[in-house]
């Protein structure tokens, strides 16, 4: 890449991120979507964990209206696991099928989309 820089007048160079945070919470405010976990482009689930964590939290505060510590424990709580396993597949499997690490990778990728056994 380095070799590229200086030859390349469009050469661009980005890195992929997600957040993981210990808690999605602090005092009377809860994060929800990007802004507690976000998954990274590489997941292509951004908007719809959004929702779902907004409608969780909502039920978590319905259910809990006069403890929003609690509501917020709850949330988080039950949503985490679901969250978590997007995240781990969005850095396993997102990264391989969006950055082959190697020729193996791409021809297993390109096998898997022939095939219809993914879909970008």
């Amino acid at each position: 890449m380095l070799a590229r820089v200086h030859k390349d007048g469009d050469f661009y160079f980005d890195q992929a991120n997600q957040i993981r945070m210990k808690s999605w919470s602090k005092g009377r405010v809860a994060l929800v979507g990007d802004a507690g976990y976000c998954l990274s482009p590489l997941a292509g689930m951004g908007g719809s964990m959004a929702l779902i964590g907004a409608a969780r939290l909502a039920e978590a505060l319905r259910r809990h209206p006069d403890d929003h510590a609690v509501a917020f424990h709850e949330y988080e709580d039950k949503l985490r696991p679901l969250v978590e396993g997007v995240q781990k597949r969005a850095a396993t499997d997102g990264m391989s099928l969006l950055f082959p690490a190697d020729e193996f990778e791409l021809a297993e990728r390109n096998r898997k989309l022939r095939e219809g056994i993914i879909e970008l």
